[in-house]
């Protein structure tokens, strides 16, 4: 295991369900709980983003950036159970791969036609 994989670890099964046992407690409440929950989401996002070190091709860019988009939902899906909710983390979190915005309704639609 290296460096980057260390720290994730770390990351991701430590300091996130320290900080959201901190919320849950009540040591953090209200506009502190939320950026408590945006910065440690987005930390973890580039933690697992890190993981593969430097992107030297396209397909190693959208690894990377599926990692970032895949570590901040999971960190903030934490948050979310505590109860602190985030605009903008909440739209990150509806983000689906594979998947029309309109769902399968939408494809019966297109099939009929």
């Amino acid at each position: 295991m290296g460096v980057a994989e260390a720290v994730a670890l770390v990351a991701t099964s430590l300091a996130v369900p320290f900080a959201v046992q901190l919320v849950k407690g009540g040591a953090v409440k209200g506009n502190a709980a939320r950026w408590l929950a945006v910065g440690t989401s987005l930390a973890v996002g580039a933690v697992c983003a890190a993981v593969g070190g430097v992107p030297a091709d396209p397909g190693m860019w959208a690894q990377a950036c599926f990692a970032a988009v895949g570590g901040t939902q999971a960190a903030y899906a934490a948050y979310k159970s505590a109860g602190v909710t985030d605009r903008w983390l909440d739209a990150l979190a509806a983000v689906r791969v594979g998947e029309k915005a309109g769902g399968e309704d939408q494809r019966e639609e297109s099939e009929a036609e």
